[in-house]
C-alpha cells in the first residue's frame, strides 16, 4: 500500500510487496506511520504556541472545544467517535505537570514548551511500545509479524492535538491566502522549469535531467526537483527565472 508510485519505481514496488497480505501494511511501515502522528501533531502544536496562535487558555472553553471535536471527528478520528472520549482525551493532557498554560516568548517559557515537547513526544512513543510488546512479548519484531498496538485512548489524544493545530492554525483567514499564493508560486515555477531546464535545476537533478530518456522521465525530474525545495529556495529559484521570461 503506497500512495504515488511511479511507473518506473512498479517492478522495485513489486519485489518490496512480494509475498505481502494484500489488505496489510508492515510492521515498519505502521511504525513510520504513528511516527509521523507523533511528531506532526507536537511540533505543530509547539510551533502554534511559540507563534501565538494558540492560546491553551481557549481549551478549557467549551464553543471552542466543540469545534476542536468537530476538526477532529471530521478529520482524525474515525467516524462516529463520541466527543466525550475527545475531552476525556485533552482533559488527560491538560492535566500533566509539564502541560504549558502559556506562552510568553521568556526563557521560562520557551524551556517548559520544550520540555512539554518531549513528554508528549515520549508518551505517546512509549504507550505505544508498552501496548505492543505487552502482546507479543520482548522478541524482535518486524515485517507482519506483528502489528503495532497504539491504545485508543492515546490516539484520541494525539488526534487532539491535530485538531488543535488544525483549527488555530491551519485554519486561520489569512492561512488560505497564503496557499492560494504559494499554489501560484509552483505553478509557475513548475511551467518555468518545464520551458527552461535543466537551467534552474541542482547538479543531482540536472544530471538526471541530462540522462532522462523521455519527456515523462525529464517530467519526473522537475516534480523531484520542485519537491526538494524549501519555502524559502522554491520563492527564490521562482523569481529567478520568471523574471527572466522575458
Amino acid at each position: 500500500m503506497k500512495f504515488g508510485v511511479y511507473a518506473d519505481d512498479l517492478p522495485v514496488f513489486a519485489w518490496a510487496r512480494e509475498g505481502a497480505p494484500e489488505d496489510r501494511t508492515c510492521f515498519e511501515a505502521q511504525v513510520m506511520d504513528w511516527s509521523d502522528d507523533v511528531a506532526y501533531s507536537v511540533h505543530d502544536f509547539e510551533d502554534g504556541l511559540h507563534a501565538g496562535h494558540i492560546d491553551p487558555n481557549c481549551l478549557y472553553a467549551e464553543p471552542e472545544r466543540e469545534e476542536i471535536w468537530a476538526v477532529a471527528i471530521g478529520r482524525y478520528v474515525p467516524a462516529g467517535t463520541d466527543p466525550q472520549e475527545l475531552s476525556e482525551a485533552l482533559d488527560r493532557l491538560i492535566d500533566q505537570d509539564w502541560w504549558p498554560h502559556g506562552y510568553d516568548g521568556s526563557a521560562v517559557a520557551q524551556a517548559r514548551l520544550k520540555d512539554a515537547t518531549s513528554q508528549l513526544i515520549g508518551r505517546f512513543c512509549t504507550e505505544a511500545e508498552t501496548a505492543t510488546r505487552a502482546v507479543y512479548g520482548p522478541g524482535r519484531l518486524g515485517r507482519y509479524g506483528a502489528e503495532l498496538v497504539v491504545p485508543r485512548a492515546v490516539r484520541h489524544e494525539c488526534a487532539v492535538l491535530k485538531a488543535v493545530a488544525d483549527r488555530y492554525v491551519m485554519q486561520r483567514a489569512e492561512q488560505e491566502a497564503i496557499r492560494a499564493d504559494q499554489r501560484v508560486v509552483i505553478a509557475e515555477l513548475a511551467a518555468a522549469l518545464t520551458a527552461r531546464a535543466p537551467e534552474g535545476l541542482e547538479p543531482h537533478f540536472r544530471a538526471l535531467f541530462d540522462q532522462a530518456p523521455d519527456d515523462h522521465a525529464r517530467k519526473r525530474v522537475l516534480v523531484d526537483q520542485i519537491a526538494a525545495l524549501t519555502d524559502a529556495s522554491a520563492r527564490s529559484l521562482h523569481a529567478a527565472l520568471t523574471a527572466r521570461r522575458g
